[in-house]
């Protein structure tokens, strides 16, 4: 059983020690501390799981060492609880304002005591697992050098959004770049780090993308983007919009400046039931080769409607 560090803060020493020696019959690691700033003090060293905080100190109210609890690095996961005698409803509502998770008025049945706090711990624990069950999905599915989606995520919720357009008879566009060209403006300097400049074309298409597009490093200098309700003459928009503007960009200026150009494959497709993600991202790449060998000038982007193709 995991033993949780418990700090009960209360300016009567008497009530304290009765909390403090309750918890340690239920296997918490307890101490006490006798004012506001005695308990701010204990939590900013990080390591109290819990604490029971009363409200009414000689020095800093408690509803203020909650707050600067909350605000501290090595406290903000600290679970609160406030133990007092103020039981009004103003009182208990300015406590879970203050951050508090649970607000036991005075005088209190210890036995109950103990089950608020084995609860509050069990929610702790929980989301503690959750939490790190989130960023362990969420590293499978993430491209480290750019923060952005990997291959096997861009895959799964290509897929996805090519069902759900077929179900609501809706397109959903792919589009895929890769880097046409680098081209150092000072030769003496010479071009910008290959992941350097990758970094940036993440945030260039992040700046230029809508919050619900999904974008993905796909492979190498590759990245794509898949555009949810986005019929093909805008997905050829959107491409023309994100050439353009990494065009009109310097990156890495003045250390490196670098100038880079890219080519795009677009495809649209209302049709899901016929086409799926493996299919709709190949025909993209193709897009895309056929856009580099007709790279001429600015015409750099490839574009197909699937609705007017048949899978054979």
């Amino acid at each position: 059983m995991q033993s949780y560090r418990v700090c009960v803060a209360d300016d009567h020493e008497d009530a304290a020690c009765v909390l403090v020696e309750g918890l340690k019959r239920n296997h918490y690691n307890a101490f006490s501390v006798h004012t506001g700033a005695e308990a701010i003090e204990a939590c900013s060293k990080g390591g109290v799981d819990l604490i029971l905080l009363d409200i009414c100190f000689p020095d800093i109210d408690g509803y203020e060492v909650c707050q600067r609890i909350k605000e501290m690095p090595a406290a903000n996961d600290t679970v609160v609880i406030f133990v007092s005698v103020k039981g009004a409803h103003e009182d208990i509502l300015r406590g879970y304002q203050a951050g508090a998770v649970d607000y036991i008025t005075k005088p209190y049945n210890l036995p109950m005591v103990m089950v608020r706090v084995d609860g509050a711990m069990r929610t702790k624990n929980m989301q503690e697992r959750l939490r790190e069950q989130e960023e362990l999905v969420d590293s499978v599915y993430t491209d480290h050098l750019t923060g952005l989606r990997n291959r096997r995520f861009l895959l799964e919720r290509l897929q996805e959004e090519v069902e759900e357009a077929f179900r609501h008879d809706y397109p959903v566009s792919c589009v895929v770049f890769d880097v046409h060209e680098i081209k150092a403006i000072d030769d003496e300097l010479g071009p910008v780090s290959l992941d350097d400049l990758l970094v940036e074309l993440g945030m260039a298409l992040r700046n230029y993308s809508r919050t619900y597009d999904v974008l993905a490093r796909f492979d190498g200098t590759m990245f794509a983007a898949v555009l949810p309700h986005t019929p093909l003459d805008q997905a050829t928009s959107y491409a023309n919009k994100i050439m353009r503007e990494i065009d009109s960009t310097t990156f890495s200026d003045p250390s490196f400046p670098t100038e880079v150009r890219l080519t795009a494959g677009v495809v649209s497709c209302k049709n899901g039931k016929q086409f799926g993600a493996d299919f709709v991202l190949g025909e993209a790449m193709r897009g895309l080769l056929r856009a580099k060998g007709n790279c001429n000038g600015d015409d750099r982007v490839y574009a197909l409607n699937l609705a007017e193709t048949t899978v054979t």
